[in-house]
């Protein structure tokens, strides 16, 4: 890609394989240096902890020994924000739209996020790509503004590890024939609109281990043949429908769907909604070892 949208302090993106505080072990792992271990165990060792995209560009700046053992990304197939030639994720985003648009193939597959509040003034951040945006930490990466996913519909947009919040429409938004977007431990709270809107597609969105909560509207809504698969004990929806009657934490439309994977349940998932409307009649469904059985409704 171009050397607008390059920068070369980020790594391959990867969740970590347990929930212990990385900033701690990585610190101790120092210690390999100073015991003289091998390059090869150094590589097991990482591999076995499995450093998210963060961790690894900051042990690769530790020493040479890390810098060798954990193998960055190609320059040109990442970015990450803040960006020193755009003030805001638009920005930013507008120029990777604008080298799709022109046929360019030097456009990023991964945009990493920092920690931080990015405020986009809740406007929406437009999506026309095939693209991966990982946030830092989904408490602590906050974007004040929401995300459309126009682009193709045999694209995908993979959302990870942030939070969107206070977003003047709906805080994320799959649009009719565009890309199919999945949502894993991200928060949508307060946005003007619904939260998660999913419209008209027939590829299936997915949602793992999120929050939905605060929306004006309702807080996931599935219409015109629309399908969202749901999974992860972590998910939450509550809180929504604020800006009056008619809302629904999960709201179904006519032909469409939401798959919840088991054990999930509607009833677990979607609690304290606008006076107890948690969910519609619409088809709401848990999948069971690839089968699909209908909840009561």
């Amino acid at each position: 890609m171009s050397s607008s949208l390059t920068c070369e302090s980020t790594g391959e993106s990867k969740t970590s394989s347990n929930n212990t505080n990385a900033a701690v072990v990585f610190t101790d792992l120092l210690g390999i240096v100073n015991r003289g271990y091998s390059l090869t165990l150094s590589k097991s060792i990482f591999a076995y902890l499995g450093p998210t995209a963060y961790e690894t560009m900051k042990l690769r700046s530790y020493c040479k020994l890390f810098s060798k053992a954990l193998k960055p990304l190609p320059k040109g197939s990442w970015t990450s924000y803040p960006h020193p030639k755009y003030s805001s994720l638009r920005g930013l985003f507008g120029r990777i739209n604008e080298l799709s648009g022109s046929g360019s193939t030097n456009i990023p597959k991964l945009v990493l996020i920092e920690k931080g509040i990015h405020d986009e003034g809740g406007n929406i951040v437009h999506i026309n790509v095939s693209i991966s945006i990982v946030g830092e930490s989904r408490e602590h990466c906050v974007v004040m503004g929401g995300l459309r996913m126009n682009g193709k519909k045999e694209d995908d947009v993979n959302v990870s590890n942030l939070t969107l919040r206070d977003s003047k429409g709906n805080g994320v938004y799959g649009v009719y024939n565009g890309a199919s977007m999945h949502l894993d431990n991200v928060s949508v709270e307060n946005s003007g609109c619904r939260g998660v809107y999913v419209y008209s597609t027939k590829r299936n969105y997915t949602m793992k281990n999120c929050n939905v909560s605060h929306s004006k509207s309702s807080g996931l809504e599935v219409y015109g043949g629309g399908l969202m698969t749901i999974d992860g004990n972590a998910t939450t929806v509550h809180h929504n429908g604020t800006g009056g009657d008619g809302y629904y934490g999960l709201n179904v439309g006519f032909s469409s769907s939401i798959h919840l994977v088991s054990p999930l349940t509607k009833e677990m998932i979607s609690t304290n909604n606008n006076g107890g409307r948690n969910y519609n009649s619409g088809t709401i469904q848990t999948i069971t070892n690839n089968n699909t059985k209908e909840e009561k409704k």
